[in-house]
């Protein structure tokens, strides 16, 4: 009850002045018709219960009016979360799991949202409730995968992160299977991911780990230092996140080698 009122009140907080003003009116005048009816004299209630019924329909007016440019909560999640602004995305999708009105999308967001947070037992536990509801899907696939590659648990993010490429997952998400695979050092299987075609020249942290697999794999030069400054931080940010997980442990190893490439330049 406390986390649903304070979802009301943030969601008050943001509207127009003017709508405020009017929703805080109405409700004093809603106090105010409760105490006539209660204390006044017996020929004002007619008049009171019509005014009641009027004031209900105001409220619910401008109720609709001051959330008349909202974005829904889901929509406010993913901008924080892409803002990485993630106990604010955590807080949304939280304060509407409350109203009964999750689905799939923000059962699924709320799951990456706690891996991004490292609570990853939560992560894991709320995304396998979106696949529940919608086990072909994609997005929550590609979600437990990369929660189960970050817990250390390689073989089973394989399978997930596989699911998700049968189930129409954009091809991008090739790289995240041959990081699983080359965690577990199925090497020949690991290189012929990476021999796929897919564009991660926009994600300065993929283009960096996947050049870096490539040259452990023997099939690439080392990343050059562009690429390194560039992606490194991405990684530096998720070993520290992870650093209690196998995962996290392999990651400082690669950032320490990919240190040394760094000043042997």
């Amino acid at each position: 009850m406390g986390k649903f009122t304070a979802y009301l009140l943030r969601r008050f907080r943001a509207w127009d002045r003017p709508s405020q003003i009017a929703m805080l009116t109405a409700l004093g005048l809603l106090l105010l018709t409760f105490v006539v009816l209660t204390w006044g004299a017996p020929e004002l209630r007619q008049p009171v219960l019509i005014g009641l019924v009027g004031l209900i329909i105001a409220i619910q007016f401008v109720f609709m009016w001051g959330n008349r440019g909202m974005v829904t909560p889901y929509t406010q999640a993913q901008r924080a979360y892409l803002a990485e602004r993630f106990d604010q995305a955590r807080e949304i999708l939280e304060d509407l799991e409350l109203t009964g009105k999750t689905d799939v999308r923000s059962l699924t967001l709320l799951g990456n949202t706690y891996r991004q947070l490292g609570r990853l037992d939560e992560s894991e536990e709320v995304l396998t409730k979106a696949l529940a509801l919608r086990p072909l899907d994609h997005f929550p696939l590609y979600g437990i995968g990369r929660t189960l590659l970050v817990k250390g648990l390689f073989a089973q993010a394989a399978d997930r992160i596989s699911q998700a490429i049968d189930a129409g997952a954009p091809s991008i998400v090739q790289f995240d299977l041959a990081e699983a695979l080359y965690r577990q050092a199925l090497d020949d299987q690991a290189r012929a991911v990476l021999a796929t075609e897919v564009d991660i020249a926009q994600e300065p942290h993929r283009a960096l780990m996947a050049a870096y697999m490539r040259y452990r794999l023997g099939v690439g030069q080392p990343p050059t230092p562009d690429v390194i400054v560039a992606g490194l931080p991405y990684w530096q940010e998720s070993a520290a996140r992870f650093q209690a997980t196998p995962y996290g442990q392999m990651l400082a190893e690669d950032i320490q080698q990919l240190r040394t490439f760094m000043e042997e330049r």
